[in-house]
């Protein structure tokens, strides 16, 4: 299932070539921060530090870089180039909740709130406490005349709050849902009440400025905090942050790969599959989530699977890699353990 318990996580920084050998261990924050400046897609796992010359495998766009374009954009007011880029995003990470209710809100500032409902779905679908996603969907229903849809929304921002109440949560999240309540309880007001412009007010109004527009930088430190969490095998909260460094870089191979890697120490096996065939479609020859989804398969029995990985391993790295040798070896393990056990 793992390494080993005396093994470290490798800390892969955002970066084209996505590997930092160890000697350069020291400077792994400052390394991101520079090349997190300049965005390009991992080629995966380190083929230019391992001898093999880096591919175009993965897709012609950047999708970090065009999600913090459309971040831009949107900012900017520039709604037209906000929807192509944010477009340009979900045609490779259909799934990441963020980039979903930004498309929302842009499709709500060209008029479009009947497209934007199933954008602000989706993200929650994939961030069930998206709180601000929650809010927003609940306005357009308000704007498109479904108000008992929007109760709805409504019923669950008062479930989050009631959790956090009870169980604590971030403090933001907390005053977020707390305002997202009263806002929809207004809005709805309003509109029993026939009054049109307090509606078109409030379901028109900057709330997508309450997701902080954040710099890259923040979002490597966020990433680096998650590393030094899963070393500390506090895998819950590093998927906190790793969702926060998505949610200010965009989706990203390393991000996505350690996304997959916690949700399986959390013995989340489907999400994490889910996660690394993000990672890999984005990067197909990122080494760290092949190895990764090589274990996985490992843990799941699936041998002939988790040895197709160690071959791609092995195509990829000329003369030889840690991935390739880890996996190796646990596939070595538990063939052994599986002859053991025939006898």
């Amino acid at each position: 299932m793992t390494r080993g318990r005396d093994k470290i996580i490798r800390a892969k920084s955002i970066q084209t070539g996505n590997f930092i050998s160890a000697l350069l261990a020291v400077a792994v924050l400052i390394a991101a921060i520079l090349t997190i400046i300049t965005p390009a897609l991992a080629n995966g796992g380190g083929s230019s530090s391992g001898g093999l010359p880096a591919t175009q495998s993965g897709p012609q766009i950047d999708p970090a870089q065009s999600y913090r374009e459309g971040l831009e954009a949107l900012q900017a007011g520039d709604y037209k180039t906000a929807e192509k880029r944010f477009n340009e995003v979900l045609t490779v990470a259909r799934k990441m909740p963020e980039a979903n209710y930004y498309m929302g809100v842009t499709k709500v500032r060209l008029g479009k709130e009947k497209a934007s409902v199933r954008y602000f779905k989706r993200a929650i679908k994939a961030l069930p406490n998206f709180v601000e996603a929650r809010e927003q969907l609940a306005l357009v229903q308000i704007s498109i005349d479904k108000a008992d849809k929007a109760a709805e929304q409504l019923a669950a921002l008062k479930e989050i709050d009631a959790e956090c109440t009870a169980n604590g949560c971030d403090d933001v999240v907390a005053a977020s849902a707390k305002q997202a309540i009263a806002t929809v309880e207004a809005a709805l007001s309003a509109a029993g009440e026939g009054e049109g412009d307090d509606v078109s007010t409030l379901t028109h109004g900057d709330h997508f400025a309450q997701l902080i527009f954040e710099p890259r930088e923040a979002g490597v430190t966020r990433y680096m905090d998650a590393v030094k969490l899963i070393n500390q095998e506090r895998f819950a909260e590093a998927i906190d942050d790793l969702y926060g460094a998505q949610k200010i870089v965009g989706p990203h191979p390393d991000i996505l790969n350690y996304l997959g890697y916690t949700h399986r120490k959390l013995n989340r096996f489907d999400e994490a599959k889910e996660y690394y065939g993000a990672a890999l479609a984005l990067a197909p020859d990122h080494l760290g989530a092949n190895e990764y989804l090589g274990e996985l398969y490992l843990e799941l029995g699936e041998i002939d699977k988790a040895k197709r990985q160690l071959a791609k391993l092995e195509r990829l790295c000329a003369f030889g890699c840690a991935e390739r040798e880890d996996l190796a070896r646990l596939i070595a393990i538990r063939t052994s353990d599986r002859h053991a056990a025939r006898e």
